[in-house]
Parts: C-alpha cells; sequence; structure tokens
C-alpha cells in the first residue's frame, strides 16, 4: 500500500461524505437557485479538497507502513 493509493482513498472518502450529507439536506437547499446550488457544491468541494490535502500532502512523501496504516485505520479505508 502506497501513501498515493491511500490519499487517494482519503480524498474519495471525504467526498463521498460530502455527497451524502448534500444529498441529505436536500430539503432544506430545494429553494436555492441552479446558481446557488451550483455555489453550494463548489464550496463544499474546496472544503474537502482543503482538509484532503494536508495528509495528501504528508503521505506524499515516502511515509511509514504504521503512518499509513493509521490512516486507513482512522478514516475506515479498509476496502484497500
Amino acid at each position: 500500500m502506497s501513501g498515493g493509493i491511500v490519499s487517494q482513498a482519503l480524498r474519495d472518502r471525504f467526498e463521498s461524505i460530502r455527497q451524502s450529507e448534500v444529498e441529505r439536506l436536500e430539503k432544506k437547499l430545494r429553494g436555492l437557485s441552479d446558481d446557488d446550488r451550483r455555489l453550494v457544491e463548489a464550496i463544499t468541494a474546496d472544503v474537502v479538497r482543503a482538509i484532503a490535502g494536508v495528509p495528501a500532502r504528508a503521505l506524499a512523501d515516502e511515509a511509514h507502513a504504521p503512518a499509513l496504516e493509521a490512516v486507513v485505520r482512522l478514516f475506515a479505508l479498509d476496502g484497500l
């Protein structure tokens, strides 16, 4: 398991959570215009990228196996 694979899985996990939350809040977002809805999508996607970016950069460096395993466990990336 490489840092790049774990990093991508982490980004995918965060994106999945983002999409689930946007879907969960569908009723509350229903009154938004299409432009506002796109803005919500863009802002939340930017937040996910910012949050995932920090561990991704750390994992890009030659991360040791125990660190990679810890990230996999902490963020339930067990499907790797």
